[in-house]
Order: structure tokens, then sequence, then C-alpha cells
């Protein structure tokens, strides 16, 4: 048994309480904006860390599952996350090591 280790402070990190969850898609027009629109995600945790948002491949069409891990150029106590391509989801899923943690099922679109 080694005495006098501890483990690094991004593996097994506990995850932060998450405290608003919000989703919308902007297809207002403007330069550079996509025709189909652009996804936004932010999520707010009740921690004072950077936290970013990272999307898991392999879901069935309509659902976008989100990885939320410490790190990323977020504002401290949020993550937040863009998408321009489609297919755009109707739901999305926030996990944390692993664990759902957060839903959000009513994305606001924004004209």
């Amino acid at each position: 048994m080694l005495s006098g280790c501890a483990a690094l402070p991004f593996f097994g990190a506990a995850c932060p309480e998450i405290t608003d969850t919000s989703a919308w898609i902007n297809k207002m027009p403007g330069p550079g904006q996509p025709s189909g629109g652009k996804l936004h995600v932010v999520v707010r945790v009740a921690d004072d860390q950077p936290w970013k948002l990272t999307p898991q491949p392999g879901q069935p069409e309509g659902l976008l599952v989100l990885e939320l891990s410490k790190g990323g150029p977020s504002v401290p106590g949020t993550a937040a996350y863009q998408q321009s391509r489609k297919p755009l989801p109707q739901h999305i899923q926030v996990q944390c090591q692993g664990k759902l943690v957060a839903t959000v099922d009513e994305i606001t679109v924004a004209y």
C-alpha cells in the first residue's frame, strides 16, 4: 500500500450541481449565420471552475448527449456548446462522468 499519494484533481472529481440549463436555436438572418439556424446550449453550475460540454457520438437522431467535464474556455460556473450542422436535436441530455445530470426538452427558436 502506498501512502502519501493523491489523485490528480481532474480524475474522480465530483460533478458540480447544475443550477440552470437553456438551449435555443438562433434562426435570425445575418452575415455568417447558417441557413438552418445555430444551436446554443448553456449549462450553469454551482462551481467556480470553467467547464466544457463535448458531444457524444452514436446517439439516435433527434437526441444530443453532451458530456460535462472540467476545462474549456467558458466563464467559470458555466459550460457552453454551439452547433450549426444539421440535423438539430429535439432533446438534449447532459452527462457528467457518464451519468445523466440534466435534460433539456424545451429548445427555444429565435427568429
